[in-house]
């Protein structure tokens, strides 16, 4: 054996090779002493990781409690790697790591469970259900409501009785059975969120469990691919005979090496990524070429300044900020990612932008940004594009003029890789990831086959309603306003999870354990191929939704961007406008419309009819009027889901923007309307939980108010109500739902805003909420005679 010692920045990697290379990790000792202050004892090594695209090895490090940092060497490119499954392979080191994730120990099953035939259960019938949330804003509490043809259909039908209540699921739980144990975990966690959800706000309900429990396969809704496992559901303890609630959802994996695998099972997720984990990234990519949307017309126009990381067999430690010339076309990388608070930042500013152009030591890059240029060599990409390197910080003029040309930045790009899992600059894109609990299940039913399955516990939510599993709603990045934009505009992004990778283009969403969906988060790149594209796709999947128009409308994907841009977090509140203003400005072109701080003047009265969708303390200062969305903090629910009768009239609307870009800050606007204008007074009677009830002069009905940052339960709202004048301008009756059309107009509600006088501009009225009533209770008499011409500021 011939053994070769390689150094790079001061760590040690040793290759040996005996007809096919195994490579192993190796750092300088550390003394005791200082391994206990470190809290670092181990080293868990990784195997070499071949990228097929430029022939480089890939030796990732992990320390115990650090990150993965990788080094890129070369070896001839016909070398083997070893290879790594999961029941057999030849690095000992690799399968004692995968084992202690694994945990491979096979556990008993119960003589209720041993009964069950895991593998043959019925599949859930999903088309005969409606899937829906019972509250919000914590998305574990599924529902499922049985469409009214199936109302009848016995359970037994689609699944295999369980346990008949908690005590006998314990029971087992605590005797030691693997499956039971792992879904009383779920009926806990279940248990615990139903205790803590919020009062549910209009259209949402509490369905309690009744915990008779029934076992049936997973399903899959068409065009998705989820894999195999199984669901433990109980009927709803209200109308029982409609509603089922999902208690826990488990899948079956396999190691794609395992001769026993099936097509139809998950793929095993390895705590430590290694050449499975990043087999994946070369795959995807090499097929997403083919798609002719997805990787544009080749080489773009370049950014401003980028970086220039060299080429795919650079040696360099140094990369450079250039300023290319503005005929030139390649292709470029860009990065989205978290900077974290409370971190110090390495940023150009007026002060280092030469020292940026004359070299940057890659050793003195936090993490994330090191591995970003790491990757991007490695894809044979030669520049690449970070907010923080390429924008000068301090300089308001160069930002703002940066910011607004984000749009064209992350629609050119060649790939966005997206750090989602790294709450700061140092958390790096392959780092250890969070471990799956798997366990081994003998296989069970009538014929006693001999082997096991190996199962484990997944998100409820994610697997019942599968759109979640592009929320990544928990990842540290998803929570990041900026970073919405970032990933709405890029036409494919590499995701790097806390749990796995996720890939994401014009075709579709993919996991690393297997889940495919036909869609994505809407993509809102300016190329018109691409939109006429992702308008197609949009429409293919619109039978999902029973009764929702998606029809490609524009109005539709903005207002779904809104909602996942709400629940996420600014560092600067002023922020709000500017961090979508790329969104903005493409929807600009594509609805060939004017912008209005957050609303469209062609649909203002759809506009105006947001709702908050929970009640958060206004935020200081001033960024937007306040009857734009932008001014309140929280999710805005925002656009007709079925036909509305416009009730108002908009006579002219104005926005003043706060420098250069127009679809960046605002420092004022109002909009002045006809509509019919109801004084509103306090009624006696109060609503659930408390809720403060208005009452319109003349009516006999009370409404409940929807505030948008007063607490509608406390006294200071009370006195508020009390002291100050307050009035309904009625903008539209809508008809119907969109699982429930109502061409008849039989129900509908009438949506108004909820204003109040500004005493700092005489006549003028400003939001403070959005009434919702019955519109057969509005006459048209009624309607007609109370029509004032109102200013919303």
């Amino acid at each position: 054996m011939t053994r070769k010692r390689l150094w790079r920045v001061g760590r040690i990697v040793s290759a040996r090779h005996n007809g096919s290379s195994r490579i192993q990790a190796h750092t300088p000792t550390i003394k005791p002493h200082k391994q206990a202050k470190m809290g670092c004892n181990r080293i868990s090594p990784l195997p070499g990781c071949l990228d097929v695209i430029t022939k480089t090895v890939w030796v990732c490090q992990l320390l115990f409690t650090s990150r993965t940092t990788i080094y890129p060497l070369r070896i001839a490119s016909n070398s083997k790697l070893t290879r790594h499954g999961l029941h057999y392979t030849h690095h000992p080191v690799a399968s004692e790591s995968l084992a202690r994730h694994l945990k491979l120990a096979i556990m008993p099953l119960c003589k209720l469970c041993a009964s069950i035939p895991l593998e043959n259960l019925p599949p859930f019938p999903l088309e005969n259900f409606r899937r829906t949330l019972s509250g919000y804003p914590r998305f574990h509490h599924m529902v499922l409501k049985r469409h009214l043809h199936q109302k009848d259909t016995p359970l037994k039908q689609f699944g295999v009785q369980y346990h008949p209540d908690l005590d006998s699921l314990r029971k087992a739980a605590s005797g030691g059975c693997a499956l039971c144990q792992a879904v009383e975990k779920e009926a806990n966690a279940l248990i615990e969120e139903i205790a803590t959800l919020p009062q549910p706000r209009m259209g949402a309900m509490q369905c309690e469990p009744s915990w008779d429990m029934w076992l049936t396969r997973r399903s899959e809704p068409e065009g998705t691919r989820s894999g195999d496992g199984l669901w433990v559901v109980t009927r709803s303890s209200w109308e029982s005979d409609s509603w089922l609630v999902p208690i826990a959802s488990i899948v079956f994996a396999s190691d794609e090496d395992d001769p026993r695998s099936s097509g139809s099972r998950d793929r095993v997720l390895r705590e430590v990524p290694d050449q499975t984990t990043l087999n994946h990234v070369t795959n995807w990519l090499k097929k997403c070429n083919q798609h002719s949307h997805c990787h544009g017309h080749g080489k773009s126009s370049l950014p401003t300044r980028l970086l220039d990381v060299g080429t795919a067999d650079s040696a360099s430690s140094t990369i450079r900020l250039v300023t290319p010339d503005s005929t030139l076309c390649d292709r470029y990388i860009t990065l989205s990612y978290c900077w974290g608070q409370g971190t110090k930042h390495f940023t150009t500013t007026s002060e280092t932008l030469r020292a940026r152009q004359e070299g940057i030591d890659l050793e003195t890059l936090p993490q994330t940004l090191r591995d970003a240029v790491i990757m991007t060599r490695s894809l044979g990409v030669r520049y690449l594009w970070i907010d923080s390197l390429c924008i000068c910080q301090d300089d308001s003029k160069d930002w703002e003029r940066q910011s607004a040309q984000m749009a064209a930045v992350y629609a050119n790009s060649y790939l966005t890789l997206a750090a989602a899992k790294s709450s700061d600059v140092n958390g790096g894109l392959l780092s250890a990831r969070k471990p799956r609990s798997y366990f081994h299940l003998p296989r069970g039913g009538p014929d006693k086959e001999d082997g096991y399955i190996l199962a484990a516990a997944i998100s409820l939510d994610k697997d019942v309603i599968t759109d979640h599993h592009m929320n990544m709603k928990d990842e540290p990045l998803s929570k990041r306003a900026w970073g919405l934009q970032e990933r709405v505009l890029a036409r494919r992004i590499l995701h790097f999870g806390s749990e796995q990778l996720y890939w994401e283009c014009l075709e579709g969403f993919e996991s690393e354990e297997g889940v495919q969906l036909p869609y994505r988060l809407p993509c809102i790149n300016p190329d018109e191929d691409v939109i006429a594209h992702v308008d197609k796709i949009t429409k293919k999947n619109a039978e999902r939704h029973e009764g929702l128009d998606r029809s490609g409308s524009s109005l539709r994907s903005w207002s779904q961007i809104l909602w996942e841009y709400g629940r996420r977090e600014l560092t600067d509140p002023a922020d709000k406008l500017p961090a979508i203003s790329g969104v903005a400005k493409t929807f600009s072109k594509m609805l060939d419309d004017e912008y209005l701080a957050g609303l469209w003047r062609k649909s203002l009265i759809e506009g105006l009819c947001w709702q908050p969708l929970s009640c958060k303390p206004a935020p200081g200062g001033y960024r937007a009027p306040l009857w734009s969305w932008a001014a309140v903090d929280g999710i805005p629910a925002t656009g007709f889901l079925a036909e509305a009768e416009p009730q108002a009239q908009i006579l002219d609307a104005k926005v003043e923007i706060d420098g250069d870009n127009p679809f960046g800050r605002v420092k004022d606007g109002w909009i002045k309307l006809e509509a019919p204008l109801v004084k509103m007074v306090l009624s006696e009677s109060k609503g659930p939980v408390g809720h403060l009830r208005l009452r319109g002069e003349g009516w006999n009905d009370d409404v409940h108010a929807m505030l948008d940052t007063m607490d509608g339960r406390s006294e200071e709202t009370e006195a508020f109500f009390k002291s100050e004048d307050l009035y309904a301008v009625v903008l539209a009756s809508v008809y119907g739902n969109p699982l429930e059309p109502d061409p008849g107009r039989k129900h509908g509600w009438a949506h108004a805003l909820l204003v109040t006088p500004d005493h700092e501009r005489p006549g003028c009225m400003k939001r403070i909420g959005m009434v919702l009533r019955d519109a057969n209770n509005f006459g048209t008499e009624e309607l007609a005679s109370s029509r004032s011409t109102v200013t919303l500021v």
